[in-house]
């Protein structure tokens, strides 16, 4: 069954890169350009991961983190913060919001695919891993 990877950034040039990326390797891609409109979004859709930006305009990653997480459909669902930060005091703030993984950009392809595959519990042939 095709996973479905929601990609929250406000730069559509990222979002497109991804989305490339992904689309690849057979995954599914919706896009938001913030956290509100990936709220959204995550109402209308079955989603198995999101990748998220953390300064966006509207609902940054940080408060879309949190807001994912007070919603019991959404405790589980994995999260990765993709970000050109490397603050740790946000990381920390992040990781306590509830993220999985916080991982710098630029992010090389084949790091990113394997961290999803991870948090998705595939390995590299696409069945769970056991």
């Amino acid at each position: 069954m095709m996973k479905r990877v929601l990609i929250v950034d406000d730069s559509p040039t990222i979002r497109k890169f991804i989305g490339y990326v992904l689309r690849r390797k057979d995954y599914v891609t919706e896009e938001a350009e913030d956290g509100l409109d990936a709220m959204e979004k995550l109402s209308n859709n079955e989603i198995d991961l999101v990748i998220v930006d953390l300064n966006m305009p509207n609902m940054d990653g940080i408060s879309f983190v949190k807001s994912l997480r007070n919603s019991y459909y959404n405790l589980h669902l994995p999260v990765i913060m993709l970000t050109t930060t490397s603050d740790s005091e946000l990381q920390k703030e992040a990781y306590g919001a509830g993220i999985n993984m916080f991982l710098n950009k630029p992010v090389q392809p084949d790091v990113l695919l394997d961290k999803i595959e991870c948090l998705l519990g595939e390995g590299l042939d696409g069945k769970p891993v056991s």
